[in-house]
């Protein structure tokens, strides 16, 4: 398991009681993090401004509440992760270009990791997943995301993403 994932769970047993959707600002709260929403222009998702162990977390209070949480969970990744830093400007990523397909950015890679592992707990997804199949209430692989995005306060494409990493193949 990879150290965003170990990260995550470790800071979910500590900050929650395994509640769905993830409470992220009362994490944020338990780890002395102050959120701030701002109309930020452009594509700016959040940033992370650090001072010890005080920090602010700013959210572009324009995109929708499922890409601020994200936002949200991606900078206490930064928090948590890269404490040599003391600030991140993330901008969201609506088309990937050549080198941002490639993955070569370790911070972001891993700040993204910790934050799917955070709002999506492996542990959690997989509940559910065997919970909506066995009611049968969701036999197709797109409804399926989309209820699943839906308890846990994502996008489908996030959920998506977090299915396929964890190996969770959903019928068509």
């Amino acid at each position: 398991m990879a150290q965003p994932e170990r990260l995550a769970r470790k800071t979910l047993a500590e900050t929650t009681q395994g509640e769905v959707p993830v409470p992220v600002g009362r994490i944020a709260e338990a780890l002395s993090i102050s959120i701030t929403y701002e109309p930020y222009n452009g594509d700016l998702s959040g940033m992370l401004y650090r001072e010890g162990q005080k920090a602010i977390i700013g959210v572009n209070a324009t995109h929708p509440p499922t890409r601020q949480r994200f936002t949200i969970a991606h900078e206490i990744g930064h928090f948590l992760l890269h404490s040599e830093r003391s600030m991140f400007v993330d901008k969201s990523v609506v088309f990937r270009d050549r080198s941002s397909s490639l993955g070569t950015d370790v911070e972001e890679i891993e700040a993204n990791q910790f934050a799917a592992a955070l709002l999506m707990p492996e542990a959690l997804v997989l509940r559910e997943v065997k919970a909506l199949v066995a009611s049968g209430k969701s036999r197709n692989g797109d409804r399926l995301v989309k209820q699943l995005a839906k308890t846990f306060d994502v996008s489908p494409q996030s959920m998506q993403f977090r299915l396929a990493n964890l190996g969770v193949f959903l019928p068509a």
